[in-house]
């Protein structure tokens, strides 16, 4: 290959990223503004009221209150987040979820326990100096 074949090649890669940066750019232009023309809010991840309590409880699990006053502080936490998100929810609801959240991070708690006592490392047996000993003699 010559320099020329090669510049000509490298101008035409060139055109073409900048052709295709150009579509994608008015695609995303194009979308944009369709979406603001009909008032499209973007999509948002909502979480259900299970996940909210699963944090709410972790959250509350940091703190320095006794078992009652977590529960209570968690149920009113996971109602005003709830609200946050437009979600209507009972105490009783709220309360339930609360302690299902709890009841699964306890479980958790449990089974990765059990999971690290059976992972201790067991020691290697070994056969003592008399025993070696009396196998080579024989």
């Amino acid at each position: 290959m010559q320099l020329n074949q090669i510049t000509d090649y490298v101008v035409i890669a060139g055109m073409i990223v900048v052709a295709l940066a150009t579509g994608v750019s008015t695609a995303l232009d194009f979308y944009i503004k369709r979406a603001k023309e009909l008032h499209k809010p973007v999509p948002q991840q909502l979480m259900t009221i299970d996940e909210i309590a699963k944090f709410v409880v972790a959250e509350e699990a940091t703190l320095d209150l006794t078992g009652a006053e977590k529960k209570i502080k968690a149920t009113q936490d996971l109602i005003d987040q709830a609200k946050a998100e437009g979600k209507n929810i009972t105490t009783s609801v709220a309360k339930g979820a609360v302690q299902q959240a709890y009841n699964e991070a306890k479980q958790e708690q449990a089974a990765n326990t059990t999971d690290e006592d059976k992972e201790t490392v067991q020691p290697i047996g070994f056969v003592s100096q008399d025993e070696g000993d009396d196998a080579h003699e024989g």
